[in-house]
Protein backbone atom coordinates (compact mmCIF):
# COMPACT_ATOMS: atom_id res chain seq x y z
CA UNK A 1 0.00 0.00 0.00
CA UNK A 2 2.77 2.37 0.79
CA UNK A 3 4.17 2.53 -2.37
CA UNK A 4 0.93 3.34 -4.22
CA UNK A 5 0.71 6.44 -1.42
CA UNK A 6 1.17 9.66 -3.47
CA UNK A 7 3.77 10.96 -1.23
CA UNK A 8 6.08 8.21 -2.45
CA UNK A 9 5.92 9.81 -5.80
CA UNK A 10 8.73 12.69 -6.83
CA UNK A 11 7.88 16.42 -6.67
CA UNK A 12 7.97 16.31 -10.28
CA UNK A 13 4.55 14.07 -10.41
CA UNK A 14 3.13 16.79 -8.67
CA UNK A 15 4.38 19.53 -10.73
CA UNK A 16 2.84 17.20 -14.00
CA UNK A 17 -0.22 16.60 -12.47
CA UNK A 18 -0.60 20.48 -11.35
CA UNK A 19 -0.03 20.98 -15.17
CA UNK A 20 -2.52 19.03 -15.98
CA UNK A 21 -5.38 19.86 -13.94
CA UNK A 22 -6.88 22.95 -16.08
CA UNK A 23 -7.47 21.06 -18.73
CA UNK A 24 -9.78 18.42 -16.97
CA UNK A 25 -12.47 21.10 -18.08
CA UNK A 26 -11.73 22.75 -21.43
CA UNK A 27 -14.64 24.99 -21.49
CA UNK A 28 -13.43 26.48 -17.87
CA UNK A 29 -10.12 26.72 -19.28
CA UNK A 30 -10.85 28.50 -21.98
CA UNK A 31 -12.76 31.01 -20.22
CA UNK A 32 -9.86 31.40 -18.01
CA UNK A 33 -6.91 31.21 -20.47
CA UNK A 34 -9.26 34.18 -22.58
CA UNK A 35 -9.14 36.53 -19.75
CA UNK A 36 -5.95 36.24 -18.81
CA UNK A 37 -4.65 36.73 -22.30
CA UNK A 38 -7.25 40.10 -22.52
CA UNK A 39 -6.06 41.21 -19.27
CA UNK A 40 -2.05 40.36 -19.53
CA UNK A 41 -2.15 41.98 -23.16
CA UNK A 42 -4.02 45.15 -22.88
CA UNK A 43 -1.55 45.36 -19.37
CA UNK A 44 1.25 45.11 -21.71
CA UNK A 45 0.11 47.72 -24.19
CA UNK A 46 -0.68 50.19 -21.84
CA UNK A 47 2.28 49.89 -20.15
CA UNK A 48 4.43 50.19 -23.04
CA UNK A 49 2.33 53.87 -24.33
CA UNK A 50 3.55 54.75 -21.03
CA UNK A 51 6.96 54.50 -21.56
CA UNK A 52 6.87 55.37 -25.16
CA UNK A 53 5.10 58.95 -24.21
CA UNK A 54 7.76 59.43 -21.48
CA UNK A 55 10.77 58.94 -23.88
CA UNK A 56 9.13 61.08 -26.48
CA UNK A 57 8.92 63.85 -23.86
CA UNK A 58 12.29 63.34 -23.18
CA UNK A 59 13.43 63.44 -26.39
CA UNK A 60 12.19 66.51 -27.48
CA UNK A 61 13.28 67.80 -24.31
CA UNK A 62 16.61 67.47 -25.27
CA UNK A 63 15.95 68.48 -28.54
CA UNK A 64 14.53 71.90 -27.81
CA UNK A 65 15.46 72.78 -24.31
CA UNK A 66 19.28 72.41 -25.83
CA UNK A 67 18.58 74.20 -28.58
CA UNK A 68 19.38 78.01 -29.69
CA UNK A 69 18.76 79.33 -32.47
CA UNK A 70 20.90 81.76 -34.12
CA UNK A 71 19.42 84.42 -37.37
CA UNK A 72 20.57 87.88 -38.27
CA UNK A 73 20.21 90.32 -36.01
CA UNK A 74 16.45 92.37 -36.53
CA UNK A 75 15.10 89.93 -39.34
CA UNK A 76 11.89 88.54 -39.41
CA UNK A 77 11.72 86.08 -36.42
CA UNK A 78 10.13 82.77 -38.62
CA UNK A 79 12.16 83.18 -41.70
CA UNK A 80 15.08 85.40 -40.73
CA UNK A 81 15.65 86.04 -44.44
CA UNK A 82 17.86 88.98 -44.84
CA UNK A 83 18.05 87.86 -48.31
CA UNK A 84 17.24 91.85 -49.58
CA UNK A 85 21.16 92.68 -49.05
CA UNK A 86 23.27 92.32 -51.86
CA UNK A 87 26.55 90.32 -51.73
CA UNK A 88 29.33 91.59 -50.16
CA UNK A 89 27.24 93.44 -47.25
CA UNK A 90 26.65 89.85 -45.37
CA UNK A 91 26.73 90.49 -41.67
CA UNK A 92 25.31 87.07 -40.92
CA UNK A 93 27.09 84.36 -42.78
CA UNK A 94 29.61 81.76 -42.85
CA UNK A 95 32.02 83.76 -41.05
CA UNK A 96 29.28 83.82 -37.74
CA UNK A 97 29.53 80.39 -37.92
CA UNK A 98 32.99 80.37 -37.80
CA UNK A 99 32.52 82.68 -34.68
CA UNK A 100 30.46 80.38 -33.15
CA UNK A 101 32.92 77.37 -33.24
CA UNK A 102 35.35 79.88 -31.45
CA UNK A 103 32.77 81.17 -28.63
CA UNK A 104 34.76 80.25 -24.88
CA UNK A 105 32.24 77.63 -24.24
CA UNK A 106 32.74 75.59 -27.78
CA UNK A 107 33.04 72.61 -26.09
CA UNK A 108 29.62 72.62 -25.10
CA UNK A 109 28.37 72.24 -28.70
CA UNK A 110 27.12 68.72 -29.48
CA UNK A 111 25.96 70.09 -33.19
CA UNK A 112 25.87 73.38 -35.23
CA UNK A 113 23.46 72.97 -38.38
CA UNK A 114 23.18 76.01 -40.55
CA UNK A 115 20.23 76.93 -43.40
CA UNK A 116 19.74 79.39 -46.10
CA UNK A 117 16.53 80.29 -47.26
CA UNK A 118 14.85 81.16 -50.63
CA UNK A 119 11.14 81.86 -51.01
CA UNK A 120 9.45 80.30 -53.62
CA UNK A 121 6.35 81.58 -55.23
CA UNK A 122 4.34 79.88 -58.44
CA UNK A 123 2.20 82.93 -60.02
CA UNK A 124 0.37 80.06 -61.50
CA UNK A 125 -1.56 79.40 -58.27
CA UNK A 126 -3.14 81.22 -55.30
CA UNK A 127 -1.33 81.10 -51.78
CA UNK A 128 1.33 79.25 -53.80
CA UNK A 129 4.25 79.81 -51.41
CA UNK A 130 6.81 77.71 -50.15
CA UNK A 131 10.77 78.17 -48.99
CA UNK A 132 13.39 76.41 -50.40
CA UNK A 133 15.81 75.60 -47.61
CA UNK A 134 19.45 74.56 -48.06
CA UNK A 135 21.43 72.17 -45.74
CA UNK A 136 23.94 70.34 -45.61
CA UNK A 137 22.30 66.18 -45.93
CA UNK A 138 22.28 64.75 -42.71
CA UNK A 139 20.90 67.98 -40.22
CA UNK A 140 17.28 68.13 -39.28
CA UNK A 141 14.81 68.86 -41.71
CA UNK A 142 13.74 71.87 -39.54
CA UNK A 143 10.62 73.10 -41.56
CA UNK A 144 9.63 76.34 -40.27
CA UNK A 145 5.74 76.70 -38.33
CA UNK A 146 7.16 73.11 -36.46
CA UNK A 147 6.41 72.75 -32.91
CA UNK A 148 9.90 71.37 -32.13
CA UNK A 149 12.06 72.24 -35.06
CA UNK A 150 12.37 68.56 -35.62
CA UNK A 151 9.36 66.77 -36.07
CA UNK A 152 9.58 66.60 -39.90
CA UNK A 153 9.75 62.84 -40.34
CA UNK A 154 9.73 61.66 -43.79
CA UNK A 155 6.85 59.85 -45.06
CA UNK A 156 8.14 58.70 -48.77
CA UNK A 157 11.01 58.02 -49.91
CA UNK A 158 14.11 58.94 -48.32
CA UNK A 159 15.93 61.94 -46.88
CA UNK A 160 19.16 63.81 -48.23
CA UNK A 161 22.34 61.61 -47.49
CA UNK A 162 25.88 62.57 -47.65
CA UNK A 163 26.54 61.58 -51.04
CA UNK A 164 23.80 64.05 -52.42
CA UNK A 165 25.62 67.00 -51.53
CA UNK A 166 26.28 67.93 -54.73
CA UNK A 167 23.07 66.14 -56.74
CA UNK A 168 20.41 68.22 -57.49
CA UNK A 169 17.95 65.94 -55.26
CA UNK A 170 14.83 67.27 -53.10
CA UNK A 171 12.68 66.08 -50.66
CA UNK A 172 9.31 68.44 -50.04
CA UNK A 173 6.71 68.48 -47.87
CA UNK A 174 3.45 66.69 -48.00
CA UNK A 175 1.31 69.79 -48.71
CA UNK A 176 4.00 71.11 -51.26
CA UNK A 177 3.70 67.42 -53.14
CA UNK A 178 0.20 67.53 -53.51
CA UNK A 179 -0.07 71.02 -54.72
CA UNK A 180 2.42 71.91 -56.75
CA UNK A 181 3.45 68.46 -57.52
CA UNK A 182 0.03 66.39 -57.41
CA UNK A 183 1.47 63.89 -55.19
CA UNK A 184 -1.89 62.79 -53.41
CA UNK A 185 -0.11 59.35 -52.25
CA UNK A 186 2.93 59.32 -49.79
CA UNK A 187 4.34 56.41 -50.90
CA UNK A 188 7.51 55.25 -53.09
CA UNK A 189 5.96 54.50 -55.69
CA UNK A 190 4.18 57.57 -55.88
CA UNK A 191 7.21 60.18 -56.14
CA UNK A 192 9.51 57.68 -58.37
CA UNK A 193 10.48 59.57 -61.21
CA UNK A 194 8.77 63.25 -60.06
CA UNK A 195 10.56 66.15 -60.53
CA UNK A 196 10.14 69.88 -59.75
CA UNK A 197 12.08 73.02 -60.88
CA UNK A 198 14.34 75.23 -59.13
CA UNK A 199 16.19 78.62 -60.27
CA UNK A 200 14.85 77.25 -63.87
CA UNK A 201 16.49 73.82 -63.13
CA UNK A 202 15.12 70.57 -63.10
CA UNK A 203 15.46 68.28 -59.16
CA UNK A 204 14.88 64.58 -58.66
CA UNK A 205 12.00 64.59 -55.51
CA UNK A 206 13.40 61.69 -53.59
CA UNK A 207 11.47 62.23 -50.18
CA UNK A 208 8.23 63.49 -48.53
CA UNK A 209 8.40 64.92 -45.43
CA UNK A 210 5.29 65.98 -42.96
CA UNK A 211 5.02 68.08 -39.78
CA UNK A 212 1.00 67.59 -39.31
CA UNK A 213 1.14 71.83 -39.92
CA UNK A 214 0.58 73.29 -43.68
CA UNK A 215 2.52 75.90 -43.27
CA UNK A 216 5.52 73.73 -42.01
CA UNK A 217 4.44 71.08 -44.56
CA UNK A 218 5.41 73.41 -47.87
CA UNK A 219 9.10 73.63 -48.18
CA UNK A 220 11.27 71.78 -50.46
CA UNK A 221 15.07 71.39 -48.86
CA UNK A 222 17.81 70.50 -51.33
CA UNK A 223 21.50 70.60 -50.43
CA UNK A 224 23.44 73.22 -49.37
CA UNK A 225 25.87 73.15 -52.01
CA UNK A 226 23.61 73.05 -54.49
CA UNK A 227 21.46 75.23 -53.05
CA UNK A 228 24.36 77.81 -53.20
CA UNK A 229 24.96 76.83 -57.24
CA UNK A 230 21.21 77.43 -58.64
CA UNK A 231 20.62 80.58 -56.20
CA UNK A 232 24.27 82.45 -56.06
CA UNK A 233 23.72 83.38 -51.96
CA UNK A 234 27.32 84.07 -51.84
CA UNK A 235 28.32 83.54 -47.95
CA UNK A 236 25.22 84.42 -46.79
CA UNK A 237 23.22 82.45 -44.32
CA UNK A 238 19.42 82.90 -43.00
CA UNK A 239 19.44 80.62 -39.71
CA UNK A 240 21.77 78.37 -37.35
CA UNK A 241 21.13 75.82 -34.88
CA UNK A 242 23.27 75.22 -32.18
CA UNK A 243 22.72 71.94 -30.41
CA UNK A 244 24.11 72.25 -26.45
CA UNK A 245 25.68 69.06 -24.87
CA UNK A 246 23.03 69.68 -21.60
CA UNK A 247 20.22 71.94 -20.07
CA UNK A 248 22.82 72.87 -17.58
CA UNK A 249 25.06 74.65 -20.47
CA UNK A 250 22.81 76.59 -22.25
CA UNK A 251 22.57 79.86 -20.25
CA UNK A 252 26.19 79.72 -20.69
CA UNK A 253 26.81 79.17 -24.09
CA UNK A 254 24.09 82.06 -25.14
CA UNK A 255 26.02 84.17 -22.49
CA UNK A 256 28.85 83.36 -24.99
CA UNK A 257 27.12 83.89 -28.51
CA UNK A 258 25.11 87.00 -27.38
CA UNK A 259 28.59 88.66 -26.26
CA UNK A 260 30.78 87.51 -29.66
CA UNK A 261 28.06 87.76 -32.65
CA UNK A 262 26.55 91.43 -32.24
CA UNK A 263 25.39 90.52 -35.76
CA UNK A 264 22.59 87.72 -34.43
CA UNK A 265 19.72 87.39 -32.44
CA UNK A 266 19.90 84.89 -30.10
CA UNK A 267 16.69 82.90 -29.46
CA UNK A 268 16.22 79.93 -27.08
CA UNK A 269 12.80 77.97 -27.03
CA UNK A 270 12.18 76.46 -24.22
CA UNK A 271 8.81 77.48 -24.74
CA UNK A 272 7.91 75.79 -27.93
CA UNK A 273 7.82 72.34 -26.29
CA UNK A 274 5.18 73.05 -23.88
CA UNK A 275 1.79 72.62 -25.60
CA UNK A 276 3.39 69.53 -27.13
CA UNK A 277 4.91 68.71 -23.73
CA UNK A 278 1.62 69.33 -21.83
CA UNK A 279 -0.49 66.75 -24.54
CA UNK A 280 2.42 64.06 -24.17
CA UNK A 281 2.31 64.40 -20.16
CA UNK A 282 -1.49 64.09 -19.76
CA UNK A 283 -1.36 61.16 -21.60
CA UNK A 284 1.41 59.68 -19.99
CA UNK A 285 -0.20 60.11 -16.53
CA UNK A 286 -3.32 59.04 -18.08
CA UNK A 287 -1.61 55.38 -19.46
CA UNK A 288 0.42 55.55 -16.06
CA UNK A 289 -2.94 55.74 -14.20
CA UNK A 290 -4.49 53.07 -16.71
CA UNK A 291 -1.67 50.48 -16.75
CA UNK A 292 -2.17 50.64 -12.41
CA UNK A 293 -5.73 50.17 -12.50
CA UNK A 294 -5.29 47.58 -15.37
CA UNK A 295 -3.14 45.66 -13.28
CA UNK A 296 -4.60 46.03 -10.13
CA UNK A 297 -7.65 44.92 -11.55
CA UNK A 298 -6.01 42.19 -13.73
CA UNK A 299 -4.65 40.87 -10.26
CA UNK A 300 -8.04 40.66 -8.66
CA UNK A 301 -9.41 38.59 -11.41
CA UNK A 302 -6.52 36.45 -11.40
CA UNK A 303 -6.86 35.72 -7.87
CA UNK A 304 -10.83 35.38 -7.96
CA UNK A 305 -10.68 32.52 -10.37
CA UNK A 306 -8.53 30.68 -8.72
CA UNK A 307 -10.55 30.92 -5.58
CA UNK A 308 -13.60 30.47 -7.95
CA UNK A 309 -13.52 26.56 -7.04
CA UNK A 310 -12.48 26.27 -3.59
CA UNK A 311 -15.23 23.93 -2.18
CA UNK A 312 -14.16 21.87 -4.96
CA UNK A 313 -10.49 22.54 -4.49
CA UNK A 314 -10.84 21.88 -0.62
CA UNK A 315 -12.22 18.17 -1.30
CA UNK A 316 -9.54 17.07 -4.00
CA UNK A 317 -6.81 18.16 -1.23
CA UNK A 318 -8.89 16.17 1.39
CA UNK A 319 -8.46 13.22 -0.89
CA UNK A 320 -4.70 14.10 -2.07
CA UNK A 321 -4.16 13.99 1.50
CA UNK A 322 -6.00 10.42 1.84
CA UNK A 323 -3.84 9.32 -0.08
CA UNK A 324 -0.67 10.52 1.69
CA UNK A 325 0.07 13.40 -0.35
CA UNK A 326 2.44 16.22 1.94
CA UNK A 327 1.28 19.61 2.16
CA UNK A 328 4.54 20.45 0.04
CA UNK A 329 3.05 18.36 -2.38
CA UNK A 330 -0.28 19.88 -2.49
CA UNK A 331 1.28 23.26 -2.57
CA UNK A 332 3.29 22.73 -5.76
CA UNK A 333 0.42 21.00 -7.45
CA UNK A 334 -1.96 24.10 -7.12
CA UNK A 335 1.04 26.55 -8.25
CA UNK A 336 2.07 24.29 -11.21
CA UNK A 337 -1.79 24.87 -12.13
CA UNK A 338 -1.61 28.63 -11.48
CA UNK A 339 1.73 28.52 -13.91
CA UNK A 340 -0.02 26.70 -16.42
CA UNK A 341 -3.22 29.27 -16.48
CA UNK A 342 -0.89 31.97 -16.63
CA UNK A 343 1.79 30.72 -19.02
CA UNK A 344 -1.28 29.96 -21.39
CA UNK A 345 -2.95 33.17 -20.64
CA UNK A 346 0.86 35.10 -21.66
CA UNK A 347 0.89 32.95 -24.95
CA UNK A 348 -2.92 34.35 -25.67
CA UNK A 349 -1.34 37.72 -24.59
CA UNK A 350 1.08 37.66 -26.87
CA UNK A 351 -0.68 36.44 -30.14
CA UNK A 352 -3.02 39.71 -29.06
CA UNK A 353 -0.49 42.22 -28.10
CA UNK A 354 1.68 42.09 -31.48
CA UNK A 355 -1.63 43.77 -34.14
CA UNK A 356 -2.86 45.61 -31.44
CA UNK A 357 0.27 47.53 -30.73
CA UNK A 358 0.22 48.28 -34.42
CA UNK A 359 -2.87 49.65 -33.82
CA UNK A 360 -2.56 51.47 -30.72
CA UNK A 361 0.92 53.59 -32.64
CA UNK A 362 -1.47 54.86 -35.19
CA UNK A 363 -4.04 55.84 -33.11
CA UNK A 364 -1.94 57.68 -30.30
CA UNK A 365 1.03 58.43 -32.93
CA UNK A 366 3.82 56.70 -30.54
CA UNK A 367 5.78 54.46 -31.18
CA UNK A 368 3.75 51.74 -28.74
CA UNK A 369 6.04 48.31 -29.71
CA UNK A 370 5.64 44.82 -28.41
CA UNK A 371 7.80 44.44 -26.02
CA UNK A 372 8.96 41.39 -25.23
CA UNK A 373 10.49 42.07 -21.81
CA UNK A 374 7.62 43.68 -20.56
CA UNK A 375 5.53 40.79 -21.12
CA UNK A 376 7.45 39.04 -19.39
CA UNK A 377 7.36 41.18 -16.29
CA UNK A 378 3.86 41.02 -17.10
CA UNK A 379 3.81 37.24 -16.96
CA UNK A 380 5.94 37.13 -13.93
CA UNK A 381 3.47 39.44 -11.97
CA UNK A 382 0.50 37.42 -13.17
CA UNK A 383 1.73 34.40 -12.17
CA UNK A 384 2.34 35.70 -8.88
CA UNK A 385 -1.01 36.78 -8.71
CA UNK A 386 -2.18 33.19 -9.27
CA UNK A 387 -0.06 31.87 -7.12
CA UNK A 388 -1.57 34.11 -4.59
CA UNK A 389 -5.06 33.21 -6.16
CA UNK A 390 -4.21 29.00 -5.34
CA UNK A 391 -2.46 29.73 -1.72
CA UNK A 392 -6.32 30.46 -0.31
CA UNK A 393 -7.71 27.05 -0.89
CA UNK A 394 -3.68 25.08 -0.21
CA UNK A 395 -3.83 26.68 3.43
CA UNK A 396 -7.65 26.25 4.19
CA UNK A 397 -7.23 22.68 2.69
CA UNK A 398 -4.14 21.58 4.22
CA UNK A 399 -5.42 22.96 8.08
CA UNK A 400 -8.12 20.07 8.03
CA UNK A 401 -7.80 16.96 8.54
CA UNK A 402 -8.99 14.60 5.04
CA UNK A 403 -12.43 13.82 6.92
CA UNK A 404 -12.93 16.92 7.66
CA UNK A 405 -11.99 18.38 4.36
CA UNK A 406 -13.50 15.50 1.75
CA UNK A 407 -17.26 16.70 3.97
CA UNK A 408 -17.09 20.19 2.88
CA UNK A 409 -18.80 18.83 -0.22
CA UNK A 410 -21.52 16.28 0.56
Amino acid sequence: MAAGKVSDMPIAGSVLRGMRNPFRSLSRALAVVLLLSLVIGFLALMVQATLASRQKITAMEGRVRTLIELREAGAFGTGGFGGDKPIGEEHFSVDTLENVLRIPSARHLARVDEYVYKPDIDPSRRNAYAMVIGLHPGAALRAIGEVDYENARIVAGRSLIPEDAKARVAVVGRLYAQQRLGIEETSGAAIAGRQLVLGGRPFQVIGVYATENDFGDNHVFVPIGTFRDIYHPGRKLSKIFVTVDSVANVETVVADLRQRLPEADVVTTPEAVSTARTTLGSLSVASAYAAVLLFAIGAVLIVFVMILSTRERIREIGTLKAIGASNAEVAVQFLAEAAALSGLGGLGAALLAAPLARILSRVLELPVAFDAQAMAFILTGSIAFAALGSLYPVIRGVRLSPIEAMRRIG
